[in-house]
């Protein structure tokens, strides 16, 4: 949205004097000129008392604010230090050219919260400073209090952007009134010009999304309580799933979106900037800025910009325009801010994220809580902060104001009351198949059907717990990703897919991909990007009390030692302490030291039949234990297909051909037992149940032309014939 010169000037002419003539108008505009004229005429005896500072830290009169009331300085009133520093801020001569005013403002702002935060305040007394600012400089401020508001009133008058930064387009926005109104010549002009900013907001800007609900707390006067629209509980998208690297895949589209864009170009792009996601999961990112945050809209085919996409394009703080739409549009985002104002001591992630999800019936995991936790984080509004120890989530500045500015009501009407649907787009964490919160054992894993004995799969499991790192290796089919997510759960003792995440080396991959490196910013620019690795790092440091578990499967598919870096020496148990962090390749600072968690355990797979993947280094194998899994079709492999209906000959049948194969293989000097056939191929899937025993036959036979003799053409594939011949002893008659 855009006003031109002519009715920009017939607004200011017709609609903003009659504003100006309403009642609570007439007051605001007498006190606001009133607090001008007294602060630039102050001598330097009045300005150096205590009163006086009193005033230009507490008047009210060029805006009300609401969370930064509690944002108190009294401090400050006897600092006669921050006093002289104000009264020569004041007198700072007024540059003559807009870039170099944006500048003194964005210069003042900045000088004065680092003499008046931490030593007169823990928080930030934002609103306070641009209030002050407001009477220090009232030729070139405005009275809006948020990034939000100026940006979008400085898109609206098509004002000059020589500088990006916040308080720099205070300078624009007024430059440009100025332009169209003509230069205030008195301090009336000179607040009408400030106030006629907000009015082109309130009355012009402001508009709802479309069913929205107003929430804004009504206050006439300027304020410094964000604005938020909330769409109805059943309007709004069930949570927003988070990936990696998320805020900067929005920034992109919308920047690519800018001039107008199809989908098939837009789904290319976000692949070149997120090689880990695939179409589909380009399409969900496309849905979080299409309908999830409402920051692109389509028209024609073609997807374009909405204001709001327009105002993170214009923003310099990209978290600060996404917090509202995250509020007003997901469900969940406004409860779990008022769940961390009720714990001000912080409160543990997997209890918040359980809390969640038990507003939503439809959602069975602690899944689209966390992610609403990882958007809360991402854009600013919660944090962690370790208490006694353990990690806690708490609610920051930014989100106290936006938890302020929910309705009173908003827990009672909030409410889900259908099903909804859910965005279960979750392409950086395994969802397993479990449900998370289901207590889970090994005995569990025997029900679930491993064939491996009981006390084996304990084994294994002390053998985690004791030395942090195993790799389960094994010929192909044995079950080495299904034991190895099961064996997380059983060590997490629950089925919570949380705390669970699963990546697969590969050839290409790199330290930079799995630990950190430089990628682009979608900025022209390249940004450290942390990995796979350091994201399970962090989450295992949140949370000290908590076991969690990265897999990784075939290990040995790319290298190990070259993709682990100097985190290999800190994988060994004795050294997961943060005496023994080590700083990475790509330090964020120069103090940054990275150690792995005691509580986080990894579990590789390895098979060993590929003949494309690199031997393990005598390093990796110091620092995990081993567990060779074999081909199981004993009595616990029958039991499991006699309880789908197999019959009792056709598995003895197949038993013995499997086995006979698998003899012919290991006594192969070429060869040998790790390139066996496993039980997996020949478990039957559950759509047999009850089959009759033609059945049962050709799918036995489809799995031996589709899967184990191309296998075995590759085993022998100087003999071809050889391998055709083993094929053929396989399949059954029918």
């Amino acid at each position: 949205m855009q006003v031109d010169t002519h009715n920009l000037k017939n607004l200011y002419s017709n609609d903003f004097q009659s504003y100006l003539a309403e009642d609570w108008a007439v007051s605001w505009r007498a006190n606001y000129v009133r607090d001008v004229t007294r602060t630039n005429q102050a001598s330097r005896e009045e300005w150096l008392t205590p009163e006086f500072q009193q005033f230009l830290w507490d008047h009210n009169s060029v805006a009300n604010i609401g969370p930064g009331r509690s944002v108190t300085v009294t401090s400050a009133y006897g600092d006669m230090k921050l006093a002289e520093l104000l009264f020569d801020l004041r007198n700072d001569p007024r540059p003559t050219a807009l870039a170099d005013r944006g500048k003194r403002l964005q210069k003042a702002y900045e000088i004065i919260l680092s003499a008046v935060w931490q030593k007169h305040n823990e928080r930030r007394p934002r609103a306070r400073i641009i209030r002050l600012l407001a009477l220090l400089y009232p030729d070139d401020m405005t009275c809006l209090m948020d990034e939000s508001r100026i940006n979008a009133v400085h898109g609206l008058v098509q004002a000059a952007d020589p500088i990006t930064n916040f308080m720099a387009r205070h300078a624009s926005v007024r430059d440009r009134i100025a332009e169209v109104i003509g230069a205030p010549d008195s301090d009336l002009a000179r607040v009408d010009q400030a106030i006629f900013a907000w009015f082109l907001w309130q009355k012009v800007v402001k508009a709802p999304t479309t069913g929205s609900l107003k929430t804004e707390k009504e206050d006439e006067v300027s304020t410094d309580l964000p604005p938020l629209y909330l769409l109805p509980a059943d309007a709004q998208r069930r949570s927003l799933a988070c990936v990696q690297d998320n805020l900067r895949l929005l920034v992109t589209v919308v920047r690519e979106a800018e001039h107008g864009i199809t989908r098939e170009d837009l789904v290319a792009t976000i692949l070149s900037e997120a090689t880990q996601l695939n179409v589909s999961s380009a399409g969900n990112i496309i849905s979080q800025a299409l309908g999830g945050l409402g920051l692109l809209q389509m028209a024609n085919g073609t997807y374009t910009l909405t204001d709001l996409g327009r105002e993170l394009l214009l923003s310099s703080d990209h978290a600060s325009v996404l917090r509202g739409p995250l509020v007003g549009r997901v469900f969940g985002m406004g409860h779990f801010l008022l769940l961390l104002k009720k714990h001000p001591q912080g409160i543990g992630r997997t209890d918040a994220a359980g809390k969640l999800q038990a507003l939503v019936p439809s959602w069975t995991t602690k899944m689209p809580g966390s992610h609403i936790i990882s958007w809360a984080k991402l854009t600013g509004m919660a944090a962690s902060e370790t208490v006694d120890g353990v990690a806690k989530l708490k609610l920051t500045e930014a989100g106290d104001e936006f938890a302020l500015a929910l309705p009173e009501d908003f827990e009672t009407k909030w409410v889900i009351t259908g099903p909804g649907d859910s965005d279960a787009f979750a392409p950086t964490l395994d969802l397993g198949d479990g449900k998370a919160g289901t207590p889970y054992t090994v005995a569990d894993i025997i029900t679930d059907g491993c064939f491996v004995a009981l006390d084996e799969v304990q084994r294994a499991l002390e053998i985690l717990k004791r030395k942090k790192n195993l790799i389960l290796q094994g010929p192909p089919g044995t079950g080495k990703t299904w034991l190895a997510k099961r064996l997380a759960y059983a060590l997490i003792k629950e089925k919570d897919d949380t705390r669970l995440m699963a990546v697969q080396f590969q050839p290409s991959m790199s330290y930079e991909d799995f630990v950190r490196g430089w990628r682009p910013d979608g900025l022209g620019g390249l940004k450290l990007a942390d990995g796979a690795f350091l994201e399970a790092i962090a989450q295992a440091d949140d949370e000290p009390g908590r076991a969690f578990v990265i897999v990784i499967e075939e290990i040995n598919r790319g290298n190990p030692a070259q993709i682990l870096g100097e985190l290999l020496t800190l994988l060994e148990t004795d050294k997961r302490v943060k005496e023994e962090g080590l700083r990475l390749a790509y330090p964020r600072t120069t103090e940054e030291r990275i150690f792995v968690p005691p509580n986080l355990h990894i579990i590789g797979t390895m098979n060993l039949a590929d003949r494309s993947l690199a031997l393990v280094d005598l390093a990796m194998r110091r620092r995990f234990a081993f567990f060779s899994l074999e081909p199981s079709l004993g009595d616990a492999w029958k039991k499991w297909c006699h309880d789908l209906g197999a019959p009792t000959g056709f598995l003895n049948d197949i038993k013995e051909r499997i086995d006979a194969l698998n003899d012919k293989i290991e006594s192969d000097g070429q060869l040998g037992s790790q390139f066996a056939i496993g039980h997996s191929f020949v478990t039957p899937p559950h759509d047999l149940k009850n089959a009759d025993q033609d059945r049962w036959k050709i799918w036995f036979n489809e799995v031996v032309d589709t899967e184990i003799a191309p296998l075995l053409q590759e085993y022998w594939y100087e003999k071809p014939g050889h391998a055709a011949a083993l094929v053929d002893d396989l399949r059954l008659g029918i």
